[in-house]
């Protein structure tokens, strides 16, 4: 029995630290300097400018895309979808779809459909 007891607290001790934080559907809590983790595609823009080019793509991965609200900006419809225009600082680099590494600390302008979780969320 103790020995059972020993796997199941070593099991539970192992999947408590691969949790994930907050796992947010509801973006009306997202404000300036919210932090989160964004998981899906998502366009990057440079410029501060809601028709300016997509300058890179995100990819899918389980690192995810970490930032920082700088502002928030609008609610909008994009493709059909709903959600919301936020300026953001990237707080961790990451591989984008063309293959090139972006560092953190870049500032970029993005579409978040209503429709993407976002986790690890701190307001």
């Amino acid at each position: 029995m103790k020995k059972f007891l020993n796997i199941l607290c070593f099991s539970f001790l192992i999947l408590s630290l691969h949790a994930n934080g907050i796992t947010l559907t509801d973006h009306s809590k997202i404000k300036e300097l919210s932090s989160f983790r964004i998981m899906g595609t998502i366009d990057l823009r440079t410029e501060k400018d809601y028709l300016s080019e997509v300058k890179y793509k995100t990819i899918n991965h389980e690192g995810g895309m970490k930032v920082t609200v700088l502002e928030v900006l609008k609610d909008d419809i994009q493709n059909n979808k709903t959600g919301k225009w936020l300026y953001v600082l990237l707080t961790s680099p990451m591989w984008v779809e063309s293959g090139e590494w972006i560092e953190k600390y870049q500032k970029f302008l993005i579409f978040l459909p209503d429709d993407i979780s976002i986790f690890d969320f701190e307001e």
